[in-house]
């Protein structure tokens, strides 16, 4: 099952970041995994958070301008191993015409193993790829309990 992100435009500016930040620090939320992609005069944020329904409303709510579509949305994290490194796994999904349409890491670490978030062209045929070659793939209450 895909996991919700937060994602959120920015100015471009000094500061705008730390408001973001600071807004989800306040209502005690959890950030999982953090992306920052520049696009010239604005930025996009990627979060993966404890509560993404709660922090889509909460920013909202406080009229920060949020990206909703499915591509900007529904992501999935696995866990690197062993067995499955990057390499493998990007090839693995390209040889089934997957497209990794962006990626980045996360500050969860299960096992001695650092989880990754990927967002494909069809995140129900790369999970079930996945999951067919022993990838772990996490779900937002097993990111949690890495936190404890």
């Amino acid at each position: 099952m895909p996991l919700k992100q937060v994602s959120v435009f920015l100015d471009n500016r000094p500061g705008a970041l730390s408001e973001v930040i600071s807004h989800i620090d306040k209502f005690q939320m959890k950030i999982f995994a953090l992306s920052i992609a520049d696009a010239g005069e604005f930025g996009l944020v990627r979060m993966i958070t404890e509560d993404p329904e709660k922090a889509v409303k909460d920013l909202e709510d406080s009229d920060f301008i949020l990206a909703k579509s499915k591509k900007n949305t529904e992501v999935i994290a696995i866990l690197i191993t062993e067995k499955g490194k990057v390499s493998e796994i990007a090839k693995m999904l390209g040889d089934k015409d997957l497209n990794i349409e962006y990626a980045y890491s996360s500050a969860v670490l299960i096992d001695g193993k650092l989880a990754v978030v990927l967002r494909v062209n069809n995140l129900d045929k790369a999970e079930k790829i996945l999951r067919d070659n022993s990838i772990p793939i996490l779900s937002l209450d097993e990111i949690k309990k890495s936190f404890k």
